[in-house]
Parts: C-alpha cells; structure tokens; sequence
C-alpha cells in the first residue's frame, strides 16, 4: 500500500484554510479481496445453514403430534438465521464496494448478532440432542389416547410403529392387552386374514426410544453444522473487525450533524 503526497486544504482550528503537504493513505483495490471473499463465505454459511434447517423442519414434520415445539422452533430458529445472514451479506458486499467506514462497522456489528443467533441454535440443537426421547414421551402419551378418535393420529402412529418396528410409548403394554394395533406387529408377506396382534408377536421396543434417538440425529447433524458455521463466522468476524480498524486508522471519518 502506497502513500502518495498530496497538496489538501486543510482547515485549522480558527477556520482559516492553510495549504500543506500530507501523507494520504490508499487501500489498494487487492486489500478489499478479504473483505469480499469473507462476505461470499458468509453466504454460503446462510445457505448451509438454511438447507439444514429446512430439511430438518421437514422431517420433524411428519410427526407433528408427536413431539413438542421445540423440535420445530429449532429448525425454525436455523431458517431465520440463515435468511438473516443473506441480508447481512448484502451490506458485508456494499460495505467492500463503497469502501466506508460506517457500512463496514455496520456489518462486522450485524456479525455479531448473527453469531449470537448461531450460539443459540447450537445449544437448542445440542439440548435436544441430550433429551430428545424425554422431552418427546408425555406429547406421545397424550396423542396415543386419540388414536381411536382422530385418523390423522393413527395414520402417524402406524406408519411410526411399522416404519421404526416399535410399539407404544414405553411398550406394548400401553395399548392394553386387547387393543394392540396390527402395526405393531411384522406381518409377513403371503400372510392371509385374520391376523391378529397380540402381547407375544408385538414389537416390544417403545417408540418413543426410538423416535428419539432419530430425533437426536436430526438435532446433532444441525448441531454439527452449527459449530462448523460458528468457527467460519468469528473467522469474518475477526477479517471485518481487523478491516474495520484499517479503516478508521487510515481514513478521517465526517460526523454529519
């Protein structure tokens, strides 16, 4: 970087215009690579991230009266954030372009707020990693008792049962004796009617075991991606900043009244 002499018109401190000879600092248009290339990797986290949460939200949707909300408030969250960080790079873009230093202080402040966003997608997505198959069981209970009322329910309820091989919340034994739906039973091709399911040829594993720990790979695939987004982003965060105080060393920044 060159700093070319020039002749400015300076004003003093009486308002009196004197002109002298000063050393203005250039930034050559390679320096403002960084911030541009940091500004396309921050979109290709929004993206990332947006991706991961909608297809999380869409799986997590097939068993809507299942699990509580928070498993749709966490993709939700990565969706909004993802969307936020578009916006932001946006600025991050015009900010490199117009070379000011307030659209540059802007976007690493923005940066700031998007990575306390991050952080919280994280911990949600790492909590539900830990408690997934408990935080599910009482919405489980509750839906079970309208398996014989609303449709919808039992639709969902057997194509877990069958999809997963469990049966119940817990077990079996939440069905009763009697009343053990035939998808909880593996019925072999070739099988003629009637087929009855019972205690003794029932799935014994519980679904909400199950749906959990697929649950918590969910959570833990956007968990993973959230950290691997968290580390990149202090990464543009620490280039804006360092960008930033470039700026406000080597350029006189004009309040406007």
């Amino acid at each position: 970087m060159s700093f070319p002499k020039k002749n400015l018109k300076a004003k003093s401190v009486t308002g009196e215009q004197s002109d002298k000879e000063v050393y203005i600092p250039r930034i050559s248009l390679h320096d403002w690579d960084v911030p541009c290339n940091d500004t396309a990797e921050n979109s290709l986290t929004g993206l990332l991230l947006l991706l991961a949460g909608v297809t999380v939200l869409i799986q997590n949707r097939g068993y809507e009266e299942l699990v509580t909300n928070k498993f749709f408030a966490m993709p939700s969250l990565a969706i909004a954030t993802g969307i936020i960080i578009f916006l932001i790079s946006g600025l991050g873009f015009y900010a490199a372009i117009s070379q000011q230093f307030y659209f540059v202080a802007g976007y690493t402040a923005s940066l700031i707020v998007v990575l306390i966003l991050e952080i919280t997608v994280c911990a949600l997505a790492f909590e539900l990693y830990n408690d997934a198959a408990t935080t599910i069981r009482s919405t489980m209970h509750q839906s079970l008792l309208q398996y014989s009322t609303r449709i919808e329910v039992a639709r969902m309820w057997d194509e877990l049962q069958m999809s997963f091989e469990c049966c119940g919340v817990v077990g079996r034994n939440d069905w009763g004796l009697d009343l053990i739906p035939v998808s909880c039973c593996h019925i072999d091709y070739g099988t003629i009617s009637p087929f009855q399911c019972t205690s003794a040829n029932s799935y014994s594993i519980g679904c909400a075991s199950e749906l959990g720990a697929w649950l918590s790979n969910n959570a833990f695939s956007l968990a993973v991606i959230s950290v691997i987004i968290i580390c990149i982003q202090i990464i543009i965060m620490a280039a804006s900043g360092w960008l930033t105080w470039r700026r406000s060393k080597f350029e006189e920044v004009e309040l406007e009244s």
